[in-house]
């Protein structure tokens, strides 16, 4: 599933913007003169209006009641149906789309707070997932890099971090098959929830004695239960670091600006992979990219370069904006029958 069409209207500094993307895609211009925007624009398409922010902070103008709306134009609706994980959404949408493989979707400041979708021949906001979070699980996988972004919010270990989301499903994969886990585990209970284990049996003396005293306070209380929960990994996760050995070893907080840029696109790059092979077979990404050649030295910037076109050869859309020449000119591979020809972007 790909973007075919974007159409952005009074958003920021965009009046009014159509562009038709290709698989890997440069925008090139002055400071100031609404790349950053376009991809903003994006980013409320997914996410919509953020918290403290109001529609007249990106509206055109920052005034007015014009209608701010970006719609965009999907193709290969069906591929990214089939790749939801949710069974049901995966059915009521597949029966939405009823063999169309075409479908436009358009978030506006009507109502920010959900999207609508115009499929043969009518536009409804009646989502099939029925919330627009939900609705993401459909649409390809959105990563944009803007120049805020920084290390730690991709390789800073959360539930939600691209790291994170990694490390859980590694771990989840191999300690399910683990014998040498599963005996953990029984040798966990033995030593900690056993009626006879040391453990336990000092755990509840303590807890009887914490009783007695508090029904002095509280006559109703019957019961103080002490307990020792088996390790959960991904709390053991939490103290996850990152360290990179460039000749000296440290942490990757330590390293310069642009070996911390470098990891964490490389990051992006292993989690997109990780989502199709264990998780969203099929499902394409959208990588936005804002200045990408940011702290980057040139010759880093044309193996960048390099790792982004190969991304776009396996599928996921690629968009970046730059003012740099190693950048601009690519020499792009798109197949074309039986044959390959080369496209200058």
């Amino acid at each position: 599933m790909r973007i075919a069409k974007i159409k952005v209207q009074n958003f920021r500094s965009i009046r009014e913007l159509e562009i038709t993307p290709t698989q890997f895609n440069v925008f090139v211009g002055q400071n100031n003169h609404g790349k950053t925007n376009l991809f903003e624009a994006m980013d409320w398409f997914y996410i919509g209006t953020r918290k403290g922010e109001s529609l007249d902070d990106i509206r055109f103008g920052r005034q007015g009641t014009e209608e701010i709306s970006v719609e965009i134009d999907f193709v290969g609706a069906q591929e990214g149906a089939n790749s939801m994980k949710n069974e049901t959404n995966k059915t009521k949408m597949l029966n939405f789309l009823d063999g169309s493989d075409e479908i436009k979707v358009r978030r506006s400041s009507k109502d920010d707070k959900k999207r609508v979708v115009f499929i043969k021949g009518e536009w409804t906001d009646k989502l099939p997932t029925g919330f627009d979070k939900a609705f993401n699980e459909f649409l390809p996988k959105f990563e944009y890099v803007d120049t805020k972004k920084h290390f730690e919010d991709v390789a800073k270990y959360t539930k939600t971090s691209p790291v994170g989301i990694m490390l859980s499903g590694v771990l989840t994969a191999i300690l399910s098959e683990s014998k040498e886990y599963q005996d953990f585990q029984k040798q966990f209970d033995k030593l900690f929830a056993a009626p006879d284990s040391e453990v336990k049996v000092e755990l509840d003396r303590l807890s009887n004695k914490v009783k007695v005293h508090l029904e002095k306070q509280f006559p109703d209380c019957s019961k103080v239960t002490f307990e020792v929960a088996p390790p959960i990994f991904d709390d053991l996760l939490k103290n996850f670091d990152t360290t990179v050995n460039d000749g000296i070893e440290t942490t990757a907080a330590e390293k310069g600006d642009g070996m911390q840029r470098a990891l964490m696109l490389a990051i992006l790059q292993a989690y997109a992979e990780f989502r199709k092979e264990h998780e969203e077979i099929g499902k394409t990404f959208l990588f936005f990219i804002d200045e990408a050649e940011l702290h980057l030295h040139p010759t880093g910037q044309r193996k960048l370069k390099n790792v982004l076109l190969e991304l776009a050869l396996q599928g996921d859309q690629v968009f970046i904006n730059t003012h740099s020449s190693v950048l601009v000119v690519v020499i792009f591979p798109r197949k074309s029958g039986h044959n390959e020809e080369m496209v200058l972007v």
